[in-house]
């Protein structure tokens, strides 16, 4: 009996992360040599929200440049694509990135690339890779907001 109630539990689980989709809080972490990737953005913080095909929320792009609304946020089936313009500037500005996710089960895969305003940590042009999951303890919500932040 108590393997039946598992089973039920289990097949509730998964049901719920099907329908909620993309919606909610992600966290990935780099997936790359920690030698070549941007110091400052070793994990990655989204807080999406999917309304048909339009994805808006939040993401936490590391330590710099730190919190950003996401922007020309699209989802078609398992690819997401969005921009996020954070908002501590450094010598070179302060950076736009470009997303580009892939959402398979429970697993997110996460292409980072500074478009606007490269330099320092974040290469100009340069791709870098992330990979995680849905997590509800990292939703930007519960965090205490970076001065000068929405």
């Amino acid at each position: 009996m108590k393997s039946k109630w598992m089973l039920i539990l289990l097949a509730a689980v998964i049901l719920n992360a099907t329908v909620a989709g993309p919606t909610g809080a992600w966290k990935v972490v780099f997936s790359g040599d920690p030698r070549t990737g941007p110091k400052t953005v070793g994990s990655i913080i989204l807080d999406l929200k999917v309304e048909g095909t339009v994805v808006t929320g939040k993401v936490r792009i590391g330590s710099w440049p730190g919190e950003a609304p996401i922007t020309d946020g699209r989802v078609e089936d398992d690819h997401i694509t969005f921009t996020a313009t954070g908002h501590l500037g450094s010598t070179t500005g302060i950076p736009t990135c470009q997303f580009n996710v892939i959402l398979r089960g429970g697993e997110l895969s996460l292409t980072m690339t500074a478009i606007k305003n490269a330099g320092g940590p974040l290469a100009p042009g340069r791709d870098y890779h992330y990979v995680g999951g849905r997590t509800p303890d990292y939703s930007l919500a519960k965090l205490t907001p970076l001065p000068g932040t929405f």
